[in-house]
């Protein structure tokens, strides 16, 4: 009878290492998880009115409004998508407002969009030193879906838009891009509602 040889341990010890189940990868965490709830309680109520959207903000002791608004409106077109093309270019009016979140500078701005335009009003949400929008993207379409709104065309990790009609039929488009260049704060990620 032949004597078995010993294997090699390291042959051995690769083969347990293979056989063991991959690590689930790390999820994606927001690093604000409250800035989805404040754009949809700032942006979307109450009922996607425009005054009652204003109204709240203007009243509202937590926001600062500032007296001579520096956003780049214009700047919102510059996204992966080609849906909102002119939306952006001109408005009637423009209103900004600050508050700190979390240790953060939040920015929010209320736009009045021309007469002539599909939509008619724009509520925007800024917040500098976002890596990505994956961390938020379920929120977001879940807070966009309790509007009426469905996912569209996407570009991750860094974009996500909506689109369709609202309870009440009038058109609405939404996004969320963290590579915004309307707002001169580095890596600043915007989420955006443009409605009739």
């Amino acid at each position: 009878m032949k004597p078995m040889k010993a294997k090699p341990v390291a042959a051995t010890l690769a083969l347990t290492l293979l056989a063991l189940p991959a690590p689930a990868p790390a999820a994606l965490e927001p690093e604000d998880a409250s800035l989805v709830p404040l754009f949809l309680q700032n942006c979307t109520s109450p009922d996607m009115n425009a005054n009652g959207i204003l109204a709240g903000v203007a009243g509202s002791p937590d926001w600062t409004e500032v007296s001579s608004p520096d956003v780049n409106l214009p700047a919102l077109e510059q996204v992966p998508s080609r849906l909102t093309t002119g939306v952006f270019r001109r408005s009637d009016s423009v209103r900004q407002w600050q508050r700190t979140v979390n240790g953060r500078q939040i920015t929010l701005v209320i736009a009045a969009l021309p007469r002539r335009s599909v939509y008619r009003h724009a509520c925007v949400l800024f917040a500098p030193g976002i890596r990505n929008a994956m961390p938020y993207l379920e929120a977001m379409r879940a807070g966009m879906r309790a509007v009426g709104l469905s996912g569209r065309s996407t570009d991750l990790p860094h974009y996500q838009e909506y689109g369709g009609r609202l309870a009440d039929r009038r058109q609405a488009h939404a996004d969320i891009f963290s590579r915004s260049r309307a707002l001169s704060a580095p890596r600043a990620m915007h989420l955006a509602i443009v409605y009739e």
